[in-house]
C-alpha cells in the first residue's frame, strides 16, 4: 500500500428492506419509472440522494416542460409524459395552451407547442404526493454506492445515508440516476461527456416591483465555443464542485449588474441546489439512437418524442436503447439511455425522460409477472401495457 490509497475493511451490511423494483434517482425519469412499476403491481422504492423529487426540473430550476408535440400540430407523447405535464401546473402557476387543453384544429396547434412553464416548489410537492399515493417507498438523503451482483443479476443495491451503509435487496433495478451510475458500477459499457458548459438558471426578486423573475444564464451551445474555454465533466467530482462555484459567482455578478442602476433593488431569491449539467454519462449499448433516425420505425418502440429545438422531427425510441449487454435485471431511463451525441441533446429533456421512465418501470413489472429477464421479455406485452396507458407508439396525425 502506498500513500495514495487505503484499503477499506470488509464488513457485513444490514439489509434494510427488499423490493421488486428499486429505482435509483428521483428525477422525472425515476418518478415515472416508479409510478409505472407500482401501478403494474410491483413493490417499488426510489433511492434519491437529494431531499426532494424532480431533479433538474425542480432542484435545478429547469422549469420548462418541453413539448409533447412535433411542432406540426401532432401530439407524440402521452401516458405519464402527459400526466406529469398536467401535474406540473395543477393547482399551481402556469397553464396549458388552450389549443392543447381543448379540441382544436391542426392549424391552430401548429401555432403553439404543447409545453408549459411551471413553479418548481409546487411541482416538488405534487411529485412527492403522486409517489406516496402510489405506495412507493422514498429513501431521501440516500446515495447509491454499489451493486451486489451474482450470475449477472443485481441481488442488492448498496446505499449510504445518515444511518450508515446498508443494502436493499431487489429483483429489478432502474438506473434513473441521470449519470448512468448503476450501469457504470455494475459493469455495463458507458460513455461520458466532458463538454458541459456553465449554467445558472435562477430567480431574482425586486423590492420595488415585487417581481420574481426567472433568469436563464447559460453558455450554450456545446459546439463552436472558443478553444480553451471552461467545460465540465459530470462524472468528475472536481468539475461538479467547480460548476456549482462558477454558477453561483455568475449569479452574484448578474445581480451586481442588475443593481448598477437600481440601487440594490434586486437580490437572488431562488438558486439551483444541484449542478445544472445537461449531459454526463450514458449507457453505450449495441444500438445507439441517432439524429438520423428521424421518422424511422422500430419493432421494439416503447414511446416517441419530438425535437424540442425544431418543428418536424419525430423519433421512435426502441427498447434496446434502455438495456445493456450484461446485467439481466438492470434497465436505464432518462438522459442515460443509449444514444449518439446528437440524439442525446434531444432525449435528455423532461418529457422524453418521462417516456423512457414509464417504459422502464413497466418493463420491470412485465419481467416480474412473466418470470423473464429484461433481455427476453415479451415486447408485444410491454407495448400493449404502454398503449393501454395512452403511450403513443405510432404518430397520430389528424
Amino acid at each position: 500500500m502506498n500513500n495514495s490509497s487505503i484499503i477499506e475493511p470488509q464488513k457485513e451490511l444490514n439489509v434494510i428492506d427488499s423490493y421488486d423494483v428499486v429505482v435509483i434517482g428521483g428525477g422525472i425519469a425515476g418518478v415515472s419509472a416508479a409510478v409505472a412499476a407500482s401501478r403494474n403491481g410491483a413493490k417499488t422504492c426510489i433511492v434519491e440522494k437529494e431531499c426532494s423529487l424532480g431533479g433538474l426540473a425542480t432542484l435545478g430550476l429547469v422549469v420548462i416542460y418541453l413539448p409533447l408535440c412535433d411542432g406540426n400540430g401532432n401530439q407524440v407523447i402521452g401516458g405519464l409524459g402527459e400526466e406529469l405535464l398536467k401535474l406540473s401546473v395543477n393547482n399551481a402557476p402556469g397553464d396549458i395552451p388552450e389549443c392543447w387543453k381543448n379540441e382544436a384544429s391542426i392549424e391552430e396547434r401548429k401555432k403553439e407547442r404543447y409545453q408549459v412553464t411551471f413553479n418548481p416548489a409546487s411541482y416538488t410537492i405534487a411529485l412527492e404526493k403522486l409517489v406516496l399515493e402510489n405506495n412507493i417507498k422514498l429513501f431521501y438523503d440516500t446515495r447509491y454506492c454499489n451493486s451486489s451482483i451474482s450470475n449477472n443479476n443485481i441481488k442488492a443495491v448498496i446505499v449510504e445515508n445518515k444511518s450508515g451503509r446498508s443494502a436493499i435487496k431487489c429483483k429489478m433495478v432502474v438506473d434513473a440516476s441521470g449519470d448512468a451510475d448503476v450501469c457504470y458500477v455494475s459493469g455495463e459499457k458507458t460513455v461520458s461527456d466532458n463538454l458541459n458548459r456553465k449554467n445558472a438558471w435562477f430567480y431574482s426578486y425586486s423590492n420595488v416591483n415585487n417581481e420574481l423573475k426567472l433568469h436563464h444564464l447559460s453558455e450554450y451551445p456545446y459546439i463552436d465555443f472558443p478553444a480553451g474555454s471552461k467545460t465540465y465533466a459530470g462524472d468528475n467530482y472536481n468539475d461538479v464542485s467547480q460548476l456549482m462555484i462558477d454558477g453561483r459567482k455568475w449569479i452574484a455578478d448578474k445581480i451586481d449588474s442588475l443593481n448598477k442602476n437600481n440601487k440594490d433593488d434586486f437580490y437572488p431569491a431562488i438558486i439551483p441546489s444541484i449542478p445544472q449539467l445537461r449531459m454526463t454519462r450514458r449507457l453505450n449499448a449495441d444500438f445507439e439512437l441517432d439524429e438520423s433516425d428521424n421518422n424511422k420505425s422500430f419493432k421494439d418502440t416503447i414511446g416517441m418524442t419530438g425535437d424540442w429545438r425544431n418543428s418536424g422531427p419525430v423519433f421512435s425510441i426502441p427498447y434496446k436503447c434502455l438495456i445493456g449487454n450484461k446485467i439481466n435485471n438492470l434497465i436505464t431511463a432518462g438522459r442515460t439511455i443509449s444514444t449518439t451525441k446528437s440524439a442525446w441533446e434531444i432525449t435528455r429533456v423532461i418529457p422524453t425522460c418521462a417516456v423512457t421512465g414509464e417504459a422502464a418501470g413497466t418493463a420491470c413489472a412485465v419481467a416480474l409477472q412473466t418470470n423473464k429477464t429484461l433481455f427476453d421479455i415479451n415486447l408485444s406485452e410491454l407495448q400493449a401495457k404502454l398503449a393501454a396507458n395512452n403511450v403513443i407508439l405510432k404518430q397520430r396525425k389528424k
